[in-house]
């Protein structure tokens, strides 16, 4: 039974946005991706680290296509506007399915491994630039935002279980067969999108190819220097996010350095997106947007609050409650990035988006950087304090992009 979710406009239900075919797509497109970004990025860290022995490579290996994203945000979603989003999403995953083949086929040197897979993490924003801007297409008005709460929810749960299902995966297979079939994964998402979605054009067709970078830089640019409400959408997406990424990457150290038994730190890791679910689910499933407005703030100021309480060192069950706690109120983003979608034109909605997910990829990597470096001078268990101290503080800071008004008309 459809579960139903009233809206100043009428009556929503889940059933209804499920319905819609092209989000079907959409959200299994977005699955097919992340299984097969799981695996390979599992079984490359595997392949490097018993061809070097090196924790360092491993590592390295396995967040490769983090920070260039940084670079394909600042220089090449223009061209999720100047293509057809059908074209741009099958030749991507196309292009990813070759990279991921070439991978499993022939052992290359670890360089080459790591610079393949920057160069795949360059083109990451394209794709995500894409589907963002697409998904207020397909859902218009709030339905946006039951539609963007089960994304959400989804990618959640995949990173809950991918690992455990690629662990398996890994071993029952071993990691060339691995990558096979995440190249499969992508595979069948290019075909989705070609029998899937409807044909579209171009939003800025008229733009040239040869000016990508200038005008994805000019964009991002006129985004963040026009208008102060987009400004701070971002900032609140982006920083008390990269806070809580800094103190998630520290779980693992946390969890060594406090004597806990031997696979806990898996446990803490994924209570934070069981807490995103719920979040999600709750507050896209409970509340209508002016509600969803007004609990934007104390969701935020929450979010850091349950990462205080790692000064006193807890043990593994209250550590996972306080990680769920924290995830949930995570959802805090949903009325944001609604208001970010309502605010980006049109015609700039390709590049918007992408500057929205590259920004958030490199501010997580940056936040990981700090709150890591910060575990290493005082300790794990006082940098996660710091990070939810950061949170707060970021939070405060930004406070008038919380307000109810911003969110609910954010282009006045």
């Amino acid at each position: 039974m459809a579960v139903q979710h009233r809206t100043e406009r009428g009556s929503t239900t889940y059933g209804e946005i499920l319905a819609e075919p092209e989000f079907r797509i959409v959200l299994v497109g977005n699955l097919l991706m992340l299984l097969a970004e799981t695996l390979r990025a599992l079984a490359l860290s595997v392949l490097v680290f018993e061809a070097t022995d090196s924790a360092l490579l491993s590592a390295v290996a396995f967040g490769a296509g983090f920070i260039p994203q940084a670079i394909g945000g600042s220089t090449l979603t223009a061209l999720a506007d100047r293509l057809r989003p059908r074209q741009l999403l099958v030749a991507y995953d196309l292009l990813q399915t070759a990279i991921t083949g070439i991978l499993a086929a022939a052992w290359l040197p670890v360089w080459a491994v790591l610079l393949v897979l920057a160069a795949a993490g360059t083109l990451s924003p394209l794709r995500s630039a894409s589907t963002g801007a697409l998904l207020p297409e397909i859902l218009t008005g709030d339905r946006y935002v039951l539609g963007r709460s089960i994304v959400q929810t989804i990618s959640s749960t995949t990173q809950i279980a991918g690992y455990a299902v690629g662990g398996v995966l890994l071993a029952l297979l071993g990691p060339h067969t691995a990558l096979l079939l995440a190249a499969g994964s992508y595979l069948l998402a290019a075909a989705l999108w070609r029998l899937g979605l409807h044909h579209r054009a171009a939003r800025t067709p008229e733009l040239a190819l040869g000016t990508t970078a200038i005008e994805t830089w000019r964009t991002n640019v006129r985004l963040l220097r026009s208008n102060r409400n987009t400004r701070g959408l971002l900032l609140g997406l982006w920083l008390p996010i990269a806070a809580l990424a800094g103190a998630e990457a520290t779980l693992v150290a946390y969890a060594a350095r406090a004597g806990l038994p031997e696979g806990t730190a898996g446990y803490l890791l994924a209570a934070l997106p069981v807490g995103m679910v719920l979040g999600d689910v709750a507050i896209a499933r409970l509340f209508h947007p002016a509600t969803r407005a007004r609990l934007a703030l104390p969701l935020a100021l929450l979010a850091g609050t349950p990462l205080l309480a790692f000064a006193a060192r807890p043990g593994p069950v209250i550590a996972m409650v306080l990680l769920v706690a924290e995830g949930t109120c995570v959802s805090y983003s949903l009325p944001l990035q609604a208001a970010f979608a309502e605010l980006v034109p049109e015609q700039l909605r390709g590049r918007g988006f992408g500057l929205f997910s590259s920004g958030l990829m490199t501010a997580q990597g940056l936040g990981t950087a700090v709150v890591g470096a910060l575990a290493s001078a005082i300790g794990p268990a006082l940098a996660i304090t710091a990070a939810g101290g950061l949170t707060v503080t970021t939070v405060l800071l930004l406070r008038r992009s919380f307000t109810p008004a911003r969110l609910l008309h954010p282009t006045r």
